[in-house]
């Protein structure tokens, strides 16, 4: 069950299961929860509407919660709703569990930022854009991808 409205608890349970993080400032949190307990927490910040762009961080205590219609559902908040283009994520270089569940999801690589989170602690940039969202969990209706 996806949970919303609960935005700080939410980003300040994921920024203490995330060792970059203090806090998020303006942001956006939808959880995932199972029998009462949080599997995860996504959190939509530094979001730039001129740009159509938004940085999601994420934490999780189970990969249960990254089933497809899931992911689609969150990936709903930002290409939908706030109509971006893109959605961007930044990884610890060593985090190889967080790349490959960003994969998973369908964020592909774009670019590594050296020392971006200190001295030999490099940052991969991921993405999805509005098209990849489209062709992954978009809905083919009459020949034609629609969501």
């Amino acid at each position: 069950m996806l949970v919303y409205g609960h935005d700080r608890e939410i980003a300040e349970w994921v920024a203490d299961r995330i060792p970059h993080v203090r806090e998020f400032s303006e942001c956006t949190g939808i959880g995932i929860v199972s029998q009462d307990r949080l599997l995860a927490g996504l959190i939509y910040h530094d979001y730039q509407s001129a740009h159509g762009t938004i940085q999601l961080s994420m934490a999780a205590v189970s990969p249960m919660w990254a089933k497809k219609e899931n992911i689609k559902e969150l990936l709903r908040y930002p290409f939908e709703q706030l109509k971006c283009y893109k959605v961007w994520t930044a990884t610890p270089i060593e985090n190889d569990n967080a790349l490959k569940v960003n994969a998973h999801i369908g964020f592909r690589r774009e670019a590594t930022l050296a020392h971006q989170f200190g001295k030999k602690r490099h940052a991969v940039i991921m993405r999805i854009l509005r098209p990849d969202y489209d062709r992954i969990f978009g809905e083919e209706r009459n020949g034609k991808i629609s969501t």
